[in-house]
């Protein structure tokens, strides 16, 4: 069975571990890292480019176990041994990484791994834009892999409007919230929509609420495919601090990514937070949930147990180089 290694946004390993394993047939975790996943996979490799939160994804040439691996020394294993390259036509280069960040190695070496795939395969050196990449990497945990690139997810900020949401941190958000067929679900800061349009596209709901307090926002929300296409989603201008259009204790799941005080105007972090898990007390359901991502810790943990609710899980991630937290917090009033 064919080994693959993919990495993801940092804190999430957990999540993307309980996920792959649950939701990927013939999917069998062989080791977890922050940031990496190493797994077995038995289907179509181009399945996995349809995973939305998955960043780089490589077919496994070797992996090496213990704190001695080092680059030089997994050139020689991979040396030393016939393979198989899943992109077998067209242009590659080797790159080298340690603790994540790419690195020079000597030219000798450099040049010894690059035989080694002319040697295995009928791919042509291009070291400027290449069909595909081979990497040696050693990660700080004793773990290092060769593999070759087959996938690389293209978002970027340039791609994204201001503030938006990354559509890979927010389909792990949904993850994390535990999504059942029969929920209610609700995002009241949708925002450009990142989160309804990711539990539109991958998830099975009852039915979807979004909102948000700016009315060409909604709109623009309103009109993409995974949305509009969707007879149980519903998307409507309101202030997420009052909440009239929703009924009391009709809603089994929040998941959202409120304003963080930094680029807008929102006055006290602790009146805001307060006010709004008020709002979320009033329409969740008795055992009700929230899936919350921000980078105000302190104000949001003091205000979710003022309004009743208890922190069941939460991690730490990065976002745009920002530290945050996800937090998923159970209402017991």
């Amino acid at each position: 069975m064919a080994e693959f290694i993919s990495t993801f946004i940092t804190g999430f390993q957990d999540v993307v571990a309980k996920n792959l394993a649950e939701n990927l047939s013939g999917c069998k975790i062989l080791g977890i890292f922050d940031g990496l996943v190493h797994y077995s996979y038995s289907g179509d490799s181009r399945n996995l480019g349809k995973i939305v939160y998955l960043s780089n994804t490589f077919f496994v040439l070797k992996t090496v176990r213990g704190k001695g691996a080092g680059i030089p020394a997994l050139v020689a294993a991979v040396a030393s041994e016939k393979k198989y390259y899943l992109i077998n036509k067209g242009t590659f280069r080797v790159r080298f990484v340690q603790e994540n960040q790419f690195v020079r190695v000597d030219k000798s070496l450099a040049r010894r791994a690059e035989e080694t795939v002319l040697a295995n395969s009928r791919l042509r050196i291009d070291r400027v834009s290449p069909d595909t990449e081979i990497w040696y990497s050693v990660r700080r945990e004793g773990f290092a892999f060769c593999g070759q690139l087959i996938f690389r997810r293209e978002f970027t900020e340039k791609n994204l409007s201001k503030g938006e949401l990354r559509p890979e941190i927010a389909s792990l958000l949904c993850c994390f919230a535990d999504i059942n067929a029969d929920d209610v679900i609700y995002d009241p800061f949708c925002g450009f929509g990142s989160i309804p349009v990711q539990i539109a596209k991958g998830f099975r709901f009852k039915r979807l609420l979004a909102s948000d307090i700016d009315s060409a926002k909604v709109e623009l929300v309103s009109s993409k495919k995974p949305l509009a296409a969707n007879a149980c989603a519903e998307i409507f201008v309101q202030d997420a601090l009052c909440m009239e259009r929703v009924d009391s204790k009709s809603v089994d799941a929040i998941i959202t990514d409120p304003p963080w005080g930094f680029y807008e105007d929102i006055g006290d972090m602790n009146v805001f937070y307060g006010r709004m898990f008020a709002s979320f007390a009033r329409i969740l359901k008795s055992g009700g949930r929230t899936v919350i991502l921000s980078a105000r810790t302190q104000e949001l943990e003091k205000s979710a147990a003022s309004e009743g609710f208890m922190i069941e899980r939460s991690l730490r991630t990065l976002v745009n180089g920002k530290k945050a937290s996800v937090y998923l917090c159970r209402y017991i009033g």
